[in-house]
């Protein structure tokens, strides 16, 4: 097969969804189809090579490109999002390249910065594509999260500007969540209504790492928990300073690892200062893995299926997680972690005593944390599922 992905970005360029989605191309490569990365940047069109995958990166055709350092002022970002609401532009990079590569299918992930108008790009061309659900953009252009709150539901401004979505979202032959909770989602709100194909198809993440060194690092005269990610907002990382220095005990550590905006960075250390507290900075996973008990998963947004969680449980590391978004459908209570309601004043304070409480069990638990794992570990079964499914659409 001939597949080109689209998504907003990729390697060295990196989130979430980049890590997946770069996975998967070089599985689906590894297996001997061709295949070809369409994406942007700020820069003038180029095309190069990605550890032996072809990736063309187009100059973004907006006023900037999604995720820059500094936050645009707001006339640019108005602006950005009038273009978004259908980008002819984007449609054209799209077109040209679905002539020279002339592919057999067309995945797409992120559209932040293409807009719905490749959609059509690609019916046009007659060419099956398959929409990847990794977030809430196509409901809502601040993802369902405003207000340092998430949305309960789709306000009438956001269902005016992404009607064009909704009315494009069924010209596709396949739309493919990443969690059940972000598939239903779209589906109850009227989006991909006549798409044939409506398949939930879980992340995958390869954890090449000896997870036996795990538990002997663990410092057991402390109750070590731990937060590694982007340290923002929606991240929940304050919920979680909150709540910890609420009800931590001098045998209570606290570790912290990763990076984010540095204003935001220093005002975390300011203001949540404690000895207790250990702000790591940005750290190989297992280094973070080898000192923790639990680790916290505080969002406040809707999650849909965090790659940290699926790091954490391969190192047979329970978590204390959010009830939100696709998480619960990672995690049975009791058995590799328990939930906490993030808008619930307290709740996460009760379970950081309960986990206390209950420390020697869930340290005997490490093997059958890890075996839980395995759903979103199984990587050649992954990259088949996804191989399998392009070929029932293509035949």
């Amino acid at each position: 097969m001939r597949i080109l992905f689209i998504n907003a970005l990729y390697h060295p360029y990196l989130g979430g969804t980049e890590v997946v989605l770069k996975s998967l191309v070089e599985g689906l490569h590894n297996k001997g189809n061709e295949v070809k990365v369409l994406t942007l940047w700020d820069k003038d069109d180029e095309e190069e090579l990605v550890d032996g995958i072809p990736v063309f990166r187009a100059k973004v055709p907006n006023v900037y490109l999604i995720y820059t350092p500094k936050r645009p002022d707001i006339l640019k970002r108005r602006l950005w999002h009038l273009i978004e609401l259908y980008n002819p532009i984007a449609g054209k990079i799209v077109s040209d390249q679905l002539k020279t590569f002339k592919p057999d299918i067309v995945q797409i992930h992120n559209v932040y910065g293409w807009s719905c108008s490749i959609w059509d790009a690609v019916n046009r061309f007659k060419i099956p594509a398959m929409q990847v659900l990794h977030d809430l953009y196509l409901l809502c252009p601040r993802n369902m999260f405003k207000n340092n709150s998430a949305c309960r539901k789709q306000c009438l401004i956001c269902k005016i500007m992404r009607l064009p979505y909704k009315l494009k979202s069924n010209n596709l032959k396949a739309v493919i969540g990443v969690s059940n909770f972000i598939l239903d989602r779209y589906l109850r709100y009227g989006y991909f209504k006549d798409v044939p194909i409506k398949k939930v198809i879980y992340n995958n993440k390869k954890v090449k790492i000896d997870t036996s060194i795990v538990k002997e690092s663990v410092d057991i005269r402390y109750i070590n928990f731990g937060f590694i990610g982007t340290l923002k907002q929606l991240k929940g990382i304050e919920v979680l300073l909150k709540a910890y220095l609420k009800v931590k005990k001098t045998n209570y550590r606290l570790f912290v690892a990763g990076t984010g905006n540095q204003d935001y960075e220093r005002y975390l250390k300011s203001k949540y200062i404690d000895d207790s507290i250990i702000f790591m900075g940005r750290v190989e996973p297992e280094k973070f893995f080898e000192r923790v008990d639990a680790t916290i998963v505080p969002s406040i947004w809707y999650e849909n299926l965090p790659t940290v969680v699926i790091e954490s449980l391969s190192f047979g590391v329970p978590i204390i997680a959010s009830k939100i978004g696709g998480i619960p459908e990672m995690i049975v209570e009791g058995v590799n972690g328990m939930f906490f309601d993030p808008y619930k004043e307290g709740d996460l304070e009760q379970k950081i005593l309960k986990f206390e409480k209950d420390i020697t069990i869930w340290r005997s638990k490490t093997e059958e944390i890890k075996k839980s794992a395995q759903k979103f570990t199984n990587y050649e079964k992954w990259i088949d599922e996804w191989e399998k499914l392009m070929q029932e659409i293509i035949y």
